[in-house]
């Protein structure tokens, strides 16, 4: 439970821990609020801000729609919070971003979440090391260490792919052999290796996760798909996915997420990993409402 203590939020959240308590709350929460709920408006408004900020791209039109979103977001906290809480520096800042994508590119290239990442590193190896002599030079040489290994194993490389754990079985065995003998030009009685997770760079990809695997009509809805398994015809060389489609039946902007169906009856498709719109697995929630079940994905960006 958060609550207000000396100033601040306790328990105090880290950066990364905020936005994902951001980006996943209205999926929380969203069936108890009522939709005309003005503080719960003015938290979905600000998670489709942060969404937007993170776009991985953008065009000179979605600079001015990001212009006037950034007015309309601080014209709603002056309304809602303007007795109570003054104006920050932060929120100033806001108003120079749009600019600053103009002339920078992306906000997403220029965040520093992700070189803060390496203060784990270093924390780490803190609590494991016993001896603070000289904790300085042991964390570099251990940092050395780590740096070199990345590059022998090829960790700092996305496209450089990791199998730990696979085996080798008859086509036929595997409950989408047509599909495999179509799709490779194999017989049934040829060899597959089959994994059920792997790592490209390192991210970790898992059977059951989900991704974005294309876009459809014109509002570039997104396509998702659920990883069935990982399968290579050429001794594990080259790997691909078997996933199962869903059924994109619109966003839900109270839940902030794509509201999504398994395919009736079910669909299957082979991708190999640079076919994925984006390399990142999403997340897939199941909420019951009595005898109702609905499945709900929440993107890390906003997709124009």
């Amino acid at each position: 439970m958060l609550t207000q203590a000396g100033g601040g939020l306790s328990p105090s959240m880290k950066a990364t821990q905020c936005w994902g308590l951001l980006k996943y709350l209205p999926l929380i929460i969203g069936d108890m609020v009522p939709a005309d709920d003005e503080h719960y408006l003015f938290l979905l408004h600000l998670a489709e801000l942060v969404d937007l900020i993170f776009a991985p791209r953008f065009t000179k039109g979605m600079v001015g729609y990001m212009k006037n979103f950034i007015a309309d977001h601080l014209a709603m906290f002056v309304g809602l919070f303007g007795d109570e809480v003054s104006i920050k520096p932060k929120h100033h800042f806001l108003v120079h971003l749009p600019t600053i994508v103009l002339k920078s590119g992306p906000l997403i290239g220029m965040s520093c979440l992700r070189y803060e990442l390496k203060n784990a590193f270093f924390k780490r190896c803190c609590h494991v090391v016993c001896n603070f002599t000289n904790i300085c030079k042991t964390l570099a040489y251990r940092h050395q260490q780590f740096a070199l290994f990345s590059c022998l194993s090829g960790m700092h490389q996305r496209n450089t792919v990791t199998v730990r754990t696979s085996c080798c079985v008859a086509a036929f065995t595997l409950p989408h052999c047509t599909m495999l003998c179509d799709t490779f030009g194999i017989a049934a009685t040829d060899d597959v290796y089959v994994a059920h997770n792997l790592f490209r760079g390192s991210v970790q990809y898992q059977q059951g996760h989900h991704f974005v695997i294309d876009f459809c009509g014109d509002d570039h809805i997104p396509v998702f798909g659920r990883l069935e398994y990982f399968v290579s015809i050429a001794g594990g060389s080259e790997w691909y996915m078997l996933v199962h489609r869903y059924n994109t039946i619109g966003f839900m902007s109270h839940f902030h997420s794509y509201v999504v169906t398994l395919t009736e009856p079910p669909g299957y498709q082979i991708l190999s990993l640079s076919d994925l719109v984006d390399f990142r697995p999403v997340c897939c929630y199941l909420k019951t409402n009595f005898c109702d079940e609905t499945r709900f994905i929440r993107l890390h960006y906003h997709v124009w």
